[in-house]
């Protein structure tokens, strides 16, 4: 399992938020510009993100970008799921992948790599943006 680039910048952009605060917006050139991302690309996630209801976006003169929801309300795993989909470190720990065998189930391999797939998910679900962006704040000072 190997998390894209377009899925860290999604995080790097959605750690940008909610360091901007509750309710605060920012134009998608200025986070190109900060987060070092080609702006089609930064415009590209952050359309992804406003579908998948982690940032709201506005339009107009005061428009721009925030948070779609509290920073504490939004993981790790919800960032990769909206960018890359669900988090499989194998093909078969996919309910809808078919096996060559007759029962995935009985497969050792499978119940491991199973087990092992729903401990990540876990502990993605563990760390939100709001934990992330005051670590951040820590290291800066």
């Amino acid at each position: 399992m190997k998390i894209t680039q377009e899925c860290d910048y999604a995080i790097r952009i959605v750690l940008m938020l909610a360091k901007l605060g509750s309710g605060k917006r920012i134009d998608a050139g200025s986070i190109a510009e900060l987060q070092h991302i080609p702006q089609r690309f930064t415009v590209k996630i952050l359309r992804k993100l406003v579908q998948g209801s982690l940032v709201t976006s506005f339009k107009g003169a005061r428009g721009g970008y925030q948070l779609g929801r509290e920073a504490e309300a939004i993981t790790l795993k919800d960032v990769m799921w909206v960018i890359d989909g669900p988090v499989e470190i194998n093909k078969c720990v996919n309910e809808e992948y078919i096996c060559g065998r007759k029962k995935k189930q009985d497969c050792p391999v499978h119940c491991q790599l199973k087990r092992i797939n729903e401990m990540i998910g876990r502990e993605l679900e563990k760390i939100n943006f709001a934990d992330l962006a005051e670590l951040e704040k820590d290291t800066e000072k």
